[in-house]
C-alpha cells in the first residue's frame, strides 16, 4: 500500500472514531477539594494527588487545594502522598463535579474507607530524572526498550543493524549502565555493543531514568545512570481485568501481539495473579533504495506473576522468559580484506535484496529466565524490611555467516559462540524514619555468578562473587523549601578465570572500593533545583580483559588488556524544573562526568583477517576522560489546543590523556516539532486524540579522532508523524495510535550504528497499533 494511501485511512479511521459519539463521553467534570493532615486539619502544602486509571493529576497549592478537570463518569482510586506520610488510596465514584477533602498522617493506620498500601511514595530523585508513560510508551513499546527510551532527552542508543539497540545515557552505556527488570538487577551478557537488554518493554506500565553516578542505591558500575522498567503494581481490587495489544510495521512488515489476564480474590486470601506474554515477527528491513539481507527477527516471551498482600506484610513471586532469535546483517561479514574495503568504499550492499521472513546465518539465538521472590514486612510504625532473591539464566548464541567445518549434519546448526551465564542475587533494605524530619534505608546486596562458554573462546569460563552494603539519608522539614540526601555504599568483587577455549589462565582478582552521593532539593512557587556529586566505580568485565577474537554479533575482532584497571567517575550535575500550567513546562539538566581509567574500543587502522574472513578491528584501551554536556526537555502551550515540544542533547567528551576525542560518542542531537489535541486544554493531551510533526537534526559528529575505518558521516534530518487517542465505553477502553518513522523516506546514517559502514538507516516505517483494555 501506498504511503498516501496508507495516511488517508488512517487519518480517515482517526476522524471517525473521533467524531462516534457510541464511544465517547463527555468528560467535562471536575474533582476539587483540600488535602489535609489527619489530626491537625492543617493544610498540607504542594502535595500530590493523581488518579490511577487515567494517570491525571495535580499538586495541591501552599494550602493544600487541588483541583482535576476533565473527568468522565465512573468510578476511580484517587492516590494521595506526600514526603513524611504515608501514601493513600481512596476509592471515590463521580456522577457529577464535586468537592471533596482527603487526610494524610505519618503513621500506618486505617482512616476510614482509606486503604494504606505497603510503600510510601519514593521521595524524588536528587539527580536528573525522566520517566516514559503513557502514549510515548505505548508507541514506542513496538520499537523496543532502546528505541523507547530514545524519545527521552539524553538518551540515545548504540545500534547494531536495525534491531539491536543498547540505551546510552548521556555518553555512556554498557556495563555503566544498570538496567533493574520488576526490580532486579539485569544479569545477561550485556558486556556486547550488539547485546540488547533482554526485556519485553510490554511488562513496563513504566520506564524511568536516573541518570549520573547512581552506584549507593543500585550497586557498582552504576556510572552512567540507571534504567527502571517498572510493572503495573499487581491487582488489589478482587475481580479480572486484563488487555490486549497488537501492532503492525509496514517496513519489515513487522507484526505483534501483546497479552495479559490478571485477577484477585477478596476476604481473609487476598491472592493476586498476573499471567502475561508477547510475540512478534519481522522479516528483512528496507532503506530507501534497497532491502537489508537477513535482518528479521522472531521473539516469544511470557511471564507471571502471584502475590499475596496481608496489612502488615506482602509476598510475591515473579517468573518471566524472554526469546528471541536476530538476523545480523549478511553483508557486514566480509570474506577478505579487498572485500571489505571494497564494501565500505562502495558503503552499501552489492545486491538490493529482497523481502524474506528467512533467517539465516549470521544470527543470534537469546534465552533469558528470571525467578524472582520478594517479601516485605513492617518493623514497626515507620520502618519496614524488604527481602529480594533472585535466580537468572542467559544463553546467547551466535552464528557466523559461514557454515563450520566438520561432521554433517549435526554442524550445520552449531554456533559459532555460546555464552551461558547463572547469577543468583540476595537483596536486603530496610527502610526506617529514626529522626523527626528524615528517612532512610540500610541495605545489603550480594551476588554469586557463573559463566561458561561453551562454543568458541572470545571470553573465558569464570565466576563472580559481588558484595555491598549502603546507608541513604534524607532530610526535610515542612515547610522549609529544602531537601538533603546523603549516602555511602562499600562494595568487593572477586573474579575468579579458569580457561579460555584450551588455555588456563587460572587467575583470581579482586576489586573493592567505596561510593558516595550528596544532593539538595530546592522548591520554588513555580519551579524545582536539584544538584548532586557522585562518586562510582567499575572492575573492568572479563571480556575488557581476555576478548581475543571474532565478536560474530558485531561483525568485529575484538582484542582485550588484562592489565586494565577499574574506573573511577566523580558527577556532577545541576537540573530544574520550570512548570507554569497552561503556559510551559521545561526541564534543563547540566553535568560534567569526569572519569579516571576509562575503557573503551578503539578502532584500529588495519582490518583482521580471519580464517573466518576479514572484519573491522578493535582493542581495548583506558585513558581518563571527561564528559560534560546538558540536555532540555520543554513544552510551551501556544494555544490551548497546540503544544511547542522540543528537546535536545548536547555532549563534550575529550580524552584527557591523548589530548583528543573519545571514539563512539553521540553527535549534537535536536527534536522539535508540534502537537494539536482534540481537547479543551493543551496540558490534558495524554487522554484526549492528537496529532504530532516532529523534527529530529542529529549533527555530523566532528569531534572523533582518527584511524576509524570510514569517518563520521553527514549530519541528517527525519521527520517523523503520530496520531492517537483513547476511547471509553463502560470499564473498557481502547487506544489506537498511527505513526509514521522517516516521513520522507530520507537517506542517512547514524554514527553510532555500527553498521554504518556496510548501509543506510532503515527507510520509511510506518506503525499502527491498538490496546483493548478490559
Amino acid at each position: 500500500m501506498q504511503l498516501r494511501e496508507f495516511m488517508l485511512a488512517a487519518l480517515m479511521l482517526l476522524q471517525t472514531f473521533a467524531a462516534s459519539k457510541g464511544f465517547t463521553q463527555t468528560c467535562t467534570l471536575q474533582l476539587n477539594g483540600q488535602i489535609l493532615e489527619s489530626h491537625s486539619r492543617q493544610p498540607l502544602s504542594f502535595a500530590t494527588i493523581s488518579i490511577k486509571e487515567i494517570n491525571k493529576g495535580a499538586i495541591a497549592d501552599e494550602k493544600g487545594r487541588f483541583s482535576i478537570e476533565g473527568l468522565c463518569p465512573g468510578n476511580y482510586t484517587v492516590v494521595c502522598s506526600m514526603v513524611g506520610c504515608e501514601h493513600a488510596e481512596h476509592e471515590v465514584r463521580v456522577e457529577q463535579s464535586l468537592i471533596r477533602d482527603f487526610y494524610l498522617e505519618a503513621t500506618a493506620v486505617e482512616l476510614g474507607r482509606v486503604e494504606v498500601v505497603e510503600k510510601a511514595i519514593a521521595p524524588a530523585s536528587t539527580q536528573p530524572q525522566q520517566a516514559l508513560q503513557g502514549a510515548s510508551l505505548e508507541s514506542g513499546k513496538a520499537l523496543g526498550l532502546g528505541e523507547a527510551l530514545k524519545r527521552l532527552p539524553g538518551i540515545t542508543t548504540l545500534n547494531t543493524g536495525h534491531s539491536i539497540s543498547k540505551p546510552t545515557i548521556q555518553g555512556l552505556n554498557g556495563n555503566r549502565i544498570v538496567i533493574l527488570n520488576n526490580g532486579v538487577r539485569l544479569e545477561a551478557q550485556q558486556w556486547g555493543d550488539e547485546h540488547a537488554p533482554e526485556i519485553d518493554p510490554f511488562i513496563a506500565s513504566k520506564v524511568s531514568v536516573i541518570k549520573g553516578a547512581a552506584g549507593v542505591r543500585y550497586g557498582a558500575d552504576a556510572i552512567g545512570g540507571v534504567i527502571l522498567v517498572e510493572p503495573e503494581p499487581l491487582r488489589e481490587k478482587p475481580g479480572i481485568g486484563g488487555q490486549v495489544a497488537v501492532a503492525a510495521f509496514s517496513n519489515g512488515r513487522t507484526g505483534l501481539v501483546s497479552a495479559a489476564i490478571e485477577g484477585a480474590l477478596g476476604g481473609k486470601l487476598p491472592l493476586s495473579a498476573r499471567l502475561q506474554g508477547t510475540f512478534k515477527r519481522g522479516g528483512n528491513v528496507q532503506s530507501p533504495d534497497y532491502f537489508q539481507r537477513n535482518t528479521g527477527l522472531e521473539e516469544l516471551n511470557y511471564s507471571w506473576a502471584l502475590g499475596l498482600k496481608k496489612e502488615k506484610f506482602s509476598t510475591a513471586l515473579y517468573f518471566s522468559i524472554f526469546s528471541t532469535e536476530l538476523g545480523i546483517l549478511r553483508d557486514a561479514h566480509i570474506g577478505n580484506l579487498t572485500d571489505l574495503e571494497l564494501a565500505i568504499e562502495r558503503g552499501r550492499p552489492l545486491s538490493d535484496g529482497a523481502f524474506t521472513y528467512e533467517l539465516g546465518r549470521p544470527k543470534q539465538n537469546v534465552l533469558h529466565e528470571l525467578f524472582k521472590w520478594q517479601f516485605s514486612v513492617e518493623t514497626g510504625e515507620k520502618s519496614k524490611l524488604q527481602i529480594e532473591a533472585a535466580r537468572q539464566f542467559n544463553r546467547r548464541q551466535e552464528f557466523d555467516a559461514h557454515r563450520p567445518f566438520g561432521n554433517l549434519p549435526d554442524e550445520l546448526t552449531r554456533p559459532q559462540f555460546e555464552f551461558e551465564i547463572t547469577t543468583y542475587t540476595l537483596d536486603l533494605n530496610w527502610e526506617h524514619r529514626w529522626l523527626p524530619n528524615t528517612r532512610g534505608s540500610i541495605g545489603a546486596q550480594g551476588l554469586h555468578q557463573r559463566n561458561t562458554t561453551d562454543f568458541g573462546a572470545l571470553i573465558p569460563d569464570y565466576s563472580a562473587q559481588n558484595g555491598g552494603v549502603y546507608w541513604i539519608e534524607r532530610w526535610r522539614k515542612y515547610p522549609s523549601p529544602w531537601e538533603i540526601e546523603a549516602g555511602v555504599r562499600y562494595d568487593a568483587k572477586r573474579l575468579s578465570i579458569s580457561t579460555q577455549g584450551t588455555d588456563t589462565i587460572g587467575q583470581d582478582l579482586q576489586f573493592s572500593n567505596a561510593s558516595g552521593t550528596a544532593g539538595v532539593i530546592y522548591h520554588l512557587a513555580e519551579a524545582t533545583l536539584r544538584f548532586n556529586a557522585g562518586t562510582a566505580w567499575r572492575a573492568p568485565h572479563p571480556n575488557e580483559l581476555y576478548s581475543d577474537g571474532v565478536h560474530h554479533g558485531a561483525a568485529a575482532y575484538e582484542l582485550g588488556d588484562p592489565n586494565l584497571r577499574p574506573e573511577r567517575a566523580l558527577n556532577f550535575s545541576l537540573s530544574t524544573n520550570w512548570t507554569r500550567p497552561k503556559k510551559f513546562d521545561a526541564t534543563l539538566s547540566l553535568y560534567h562526568n569526569r572519569i579516571s581509567d576509562f575503557i573503551y574500543l578503539e578502532p584500529q587502522s588495519v582490518p583482521k583477517l580471519t580464517i573466518r574472513g576479514a572484519f573491522p578491528a578493535f582493542h581495548y584501551r583506558q585513558t581518563d576522560a571527561t564528559l560534560t554536556g546538558f540536555d532540555w526537555t520543554a513544552q510551551v502551550f501556544l494555544l490551548p489546543q497546540l503544544t511547542l515540544e522540543s528537546q535536545g542533547a548536547v555532549l563534550r567528551v575529550w580524552n584527557r590523556n591523548a589530548g583528543d576525542y573519545l571514539i563512539f560518542m553521540p553527535a549534537d542531537r535536536f527534536t522539535h516539532g508540534f502537537k494539536y489535541t482534540f481537547g479543551p486544554t493543551a496540558d490534558e493531551a495524554g487522554e484526549r486524540p492528537f496529532l504530532r510533526l516532529a523534527m529530529t537534526n542529529v549533527l555530523r559528529q566532528t569531534r572523533a579522532p582518527q584511524g576509524d575505518l570510514a569517518p563520521p558521516p553527514p549530519g541528517y534530518t527525519r521527520f517523523d508523524a503520530e496520531a492517537g487517542m483513547t476511547l471509553q465505553w463502560g470499564k473498557k477502553t481502547m487506544e489506537i495510535g498511527f505513526s509514521v518513522f522517516n516521513l520522507f523516506n530520507a537517506h542517512y546514517r547514524d554514527y553510532l550504528n555500527r553498521f554504518r559502514y556496510f548501509t543506510d538507516e532503515v527507510g520509511r516505517n510506518m506503525l499502527l497499533r491498538a490496546k483493548l483494555i478490559f
